[in-house]
């Protein structure tokens, strides 16, 4: 049912009680769709963020966005999305996810049914392994059995054991049982990225090389603030310094000390995006044994000091380091 409301470009939405009584939302009182124009305003379950919708109704729906992340899985019959000068058609099995703020429109054309996700998932820019998920949330993405054979089954799973957390009680629902299976559905997706698992596995004869250095990789990744030369690193797979300086560049596509370079200066923007330790602090952290070094590699990196970065992340910073990110500045000067 529409009904028109003072503001002629706002639309309130009532949904009836036409939903299987499995499907019927935990908390009634919310179960209603709010437009402002083009602009959804996402009724999540109160005091959550998160609402997720068993749609049974045989309509479409003009073009909308929304902050939350959107997905859409199909029970019975196809749903047609439109995002821009591109369509989609979705079958039962498939798994739709749209970015937040994207405008999408949907045609219905049979009646159906499908589980609609309605996600905020602005916390997942302070996790690390969110750029590995950058390029997948800058549109649209249909995963199936297709686009994604070896995690698919995973993926739809652990859809299906959101639904069953989410419609078990008829007063609330565990927000963080919910959250950590949407985690776990974005880390197989983040597993797929070259840059989460940069080395080629190759033909059967270089598998055994493939394995050494997966194994170095996984080490770095997991104590690149340790001190890691590349004679220890060659040390490690078993091979001269030479030989692994080749095969390391042949089966990532960067040097050695250029991936290890690249880890530190990642969990360097983390720490200075969300914490308020210092400069110096962060430096040492982060596998430098001096701010200058850090200083010099970090502004070659990012073209900015750790302090600019920092700032430009509009992060409240205590007084106490001030004096460090002045110092980190002066250092960056000084090497120019």
């Amino acid at each position: 049912m529409n009904e028109e409301i003072n503001n002629p470009f706002s639309l309130h939405e009532e949904y009836d009680d036409s939903t299987p009584t499995i499907y019927q939302q935990p908390v009634k009182q919310f179960s209603r769709r709010v437009l402002v124009g083009a602009e959804e305003d996402v009724d999540y379950v109160p005091d959550t963020s998160i609402r997720i919708l068993y749609n049974n109704k045989y309509r479409s729906y003009a073009a909308h966005k929304h902050a939350a992340m959107e997905v859409c899985i199909p029970i019975e019959n196809d749903y047609k999305y439109i995002i821009g000068s591109k369509s989609y058609t979705i079958v039962p099995g498939d798994i739709f996810f749209i970015p937040p703020d994207t405008m999408h429109e949907v045609e219905c054309e049979n009646d159906g049914c499908r589980f609609i996700y309605l996600f905020n998932i602005s916390f997942l820019s302070h996790l690390y392994e969110y750029h590995f998920l950058s390029d997948f949330l800058k549109g649209p993405h249909l995963i199936n059995e297709t686009t994604y054979p070896n995690l698919y089954g995973q993926i739809y799973s652990s859809f299906m054991a959101i639904n069953d957390q989410y419609f078990m009680y008829e007063n609330m629902i565990l927000e963080m049982s919910i959250y950590s299976r949407l985690l776990k559905i974005f880390s197989l997706i983040a597993s797929t990225s070259a840059q989460f698992n940069p080395i080629r596995a190759e033909e059967s004869k270089k598998k055994g090389k493939y394995g050494k250095f997966k194994t170095l990789i996984n080490h770095i990744n997991s104590h690149y603030m340790d001190e890691i030369s590349m004679e220890w690193a060659a040390d490690y797979v078993g091979f001269s310094k030479f030989h692994f300086a080749r095969l390391f560049k042949e089966y990532t596509d960067v040097t050695f000390y250029d991936y290890l370079l690249h880890r530190r200066m990642q969990a360097a923007k983390v720490l200075l995006a969300d914490t308020s330790k210092t400069v110096t602090e962060i430096a040492f952290q982060s596998g430098f044994n001096n701010l200058t070094s850090f200083t010099r590699s970090f502004k070659n990196y990012t073209g900015l000091t750790p302090s600019q970065y920092r700032l430009n992340k509009a992060v409240a910073i205590p007084k106490a380091t001030d004096e460090d990110d002045e110092n980190d500045e002066e250092e960056a000067a000084s090497e120019e």
